[in-house]
């Protein structure tokens, strides 16, 4: 499966869908492994416990994406059976492959919208909220201490979403370094990389160098087409907007925490700055411009969605891939395939301007996020049998169930840790498991340390990460390179960035500033290609310096000065 990494909409459907390992469902019962007897949920209650006497409440939940067309229920899943033994609630799973923020805005223009919702953005939340679709979660807290605890420093900050002080949202996905310490960078295959001798690569001039051989060396893929020296999926409705100009992300002033709209966070000088005058932004357009004027990026990178760039990677026609990563379960298909050389691994990339900085860079640690909200709406059939099962998924209980499966066939526990079963591995890389694993986020999925210091999924742990995420031949290139885990370059040149009250500022989208807010973002996106596209040097920058000028007559600066305003503003209501 794909998915789009972390930031912006989908961008965290992304991480959950690409970048990492399938974790989509979970097998059988019995797992066909020869363990014997029933598993057990981290309190010790028998996954086949008679349910809670209540009546059965069937949810549907639609969600951004095409679903999983094996699972369409919640209690086909054994994790979904547990939770429909202890609650009687099962949820109806309906994906949607389109723009996810317009069918929002088309829901609720119709007032019909289900009764949980992700909202990938702060500006549709606050439509979502002003409208009156949104329940208030404040008379449901007295009842709700797991979720009180384990959200405590978060609550004072979704509060903030509203004047009036009031919650309205949860978020998930909730992350720290430890879990986000690998960037988003560029997948590559690993017979370039060994064809080449495995080079260390970080640079633009390196990477325009070693591609520029990458397609000499390999001029044609198995299917006879012609090789491609870059591929992304840009097509999508977040990709132009969120991922072409994210050579930011890769030093140490700017990170993707204020989302893919207008502004940008300097989370060195703390304050908010224009996303499309931004000077890495601007070095990222320079940067995938090198790469066209050489032919070595994707021609059909502007129209190209998931599926499409999917097809050039297992087809072998891609050598690299910009920030959507080829997962574990995608690197085993190619092997199937018959070219276990033509894998991917995750190296990474910085501009010429970063190298010579040579700062730390900063990664998001998410207390909070633009992208992660979740709403009960007002078409809920019962808010508070909903509630509930919230709280309970905010529980160490919950989180554990929901993250590492169940004690005895996922996982032991010894001195206090829990130690994954050989069962556990292949469950989560089996793309016909039927355990449930991911597909109950809504309800809450901290991916921060556990209350013993360590993750609550095994994916996110470092000692168990790479045997998780990497085949033997991924493994292989990546100790040619000098390191011992995938992720040895990034856990030495990167700190923490918590989000804070960042990702919590928004203007009105109806008022005049949050109506120019709009237009800057339209008009980064409408112009990006005439950047990437240009046929030389000169033209690159004769453009930039015309489509600058034309920026600023839309006097962008007022919406940052508000921002600006509007953080202070929040800081200062915050230590009231």
């Amino acid at each position: 499966m794909w998915g789009a990494t972390r930031r912006m909409l989908p961008l965290l459907l992304a991480l959950a869908m690409f970048s990492a390992i399938v974790v989509a469902c979970s097998g059988s019962p019995s797992g066909g492994n020869g363990q014997k007897g029933e598993a057990t949920a981290p309190n010790g209650q028998q996954t086949g416990d008679s349910g809670n006497g209540k009546p059965l409440y069937t949810v549907k939940y639609l969600g951004p994406g095409t679903g999983n067309p094996n699972i369409t229920r919640s209690d086909q899943t054994e994790i979904g059976k547990y939770i429909k033994d202890k609650f009687n609630i099962v949820f109806e799973y309906i994906g949607y492959p389109g723009n996810w923020d317009e069918k929002l805005n088309l829901m609720l223009s119709a007032h019909d919208y289900p009764e949980i919702l992700w909202i990938q953005s702060n500006t549709t939340l606050d439509k979502y909220i002003k409208a009156g679709a949104v329940i208030e979660l404040d008379p449901f807290l007295p009842d709700a201490p797991n979720f009180t605890k384990r959200y405590e420093k978060m609550i004072p900050l979704w509060r903030l979403a509203t004047d009036s002080g009031k919650l309205y949202n949860w978020q998930k996905d909730q992350s720290d370094l430890n879990k986000n310490i690998r960037g988003n960078d560029i997948g590559v295959r690993i017979d370039a990389l060994a064809k080449q001798g495995y080079p260390m690569l970080v640079s633009e001039d390196d990477w325009v160098n070693f591609l520029k051989q990458a397609v000499k060396d390999f001029p044609t893929a198995p299917n006879g087409q012609k090789t491609i020296g870059m591929v992304s999926p840009w097509g999508e409705s977040w990709g132009v907007a969120g991922i072409a100009g994210a050579m930011h992300e890769k030093g140490g002033t700017y990170t993707g925490l204020a989302g893919n709209e207008g502004v940008i966070f300097n989370s060195v000088e703390m304050k908010y700055e224009d996303y499309f005058l931004n000077r890495y932004v601007q070095e990222s357009y320079h940067f995938f411009n090198r790469l066209h004027r050489e032919g070595l990026l994707d021609p059909e990178i502007f129209t190209d969605k998931v599926a499409q760039m999917k097809e050039k990677v297992l087809s072998g026609r891609a050598i690299s891939t910009w920030y959507q990563i080829p997962s574990y379960a995608d690197n085993v298909k190619i092997k199937e395939s018959g070219h276990p050389e033509m894998q991917f691994i995750t190296m990474p990339i910085r501009s010429n301007t970063q190298v010579k900085e040579n700062n730390k860079r900063l990664i998001m640690e998410l207390e909070t996020g633009t992208f992660l909200n979740l709403v009960m709406t007002k078409n809920a059939k019962d808010p508070k049998r909903l509630f509930e099962l919230v709280d309970w998924a905010s529980s160490e209980e919950g989180q554990t169930l929901l993250q590492a499966g169940f004690e005895g066939k996922h996982y032991t526990v010894k001195d206090g840790k829990r130690v994954p079963t050989e069962y556990y591995f292949q469950d989560v890389q089996n793309p016909n498991s039927m355990t449930g694993f991911g597909m109950f986020t809504f309800l809450g999925n901290d991916l921060r340390l556990g209350s013993n210091g360590q993750p609550y999924s095994f994916t996110n742990d470092i000692e168990y990460k790479d045997k998780l995420i990497q085949t033997p031949e991924t493994m292989e290139a990546i100790q040619k390179l000098g390191w011992k885990t995938s992720v040895d370059y990034w856990r030495e040149t990167s700190i923490g960035a918590p989000s804070g009250i960042i990702t919590t500022v928004r203007i009105d989208p109806t008022s005049e500033l949050g109506q120019l807010h709009q237009k800057m973002t339209e008009f980064r996106v409408r112009n990006t290609s005439k950047l990437v596209l240009a046929k030389t040097e000169e033209e690159f920058y004769k453009i930039q310096k015309e489509l600058i000028e034309d920026y600023k007559k839309l006097n962008p600066e007022r919406v940052i000065n508000e921002y600006n305003r509007l953080y202070a503003e929040l800081e200062k209501k915050l230590k009231r």
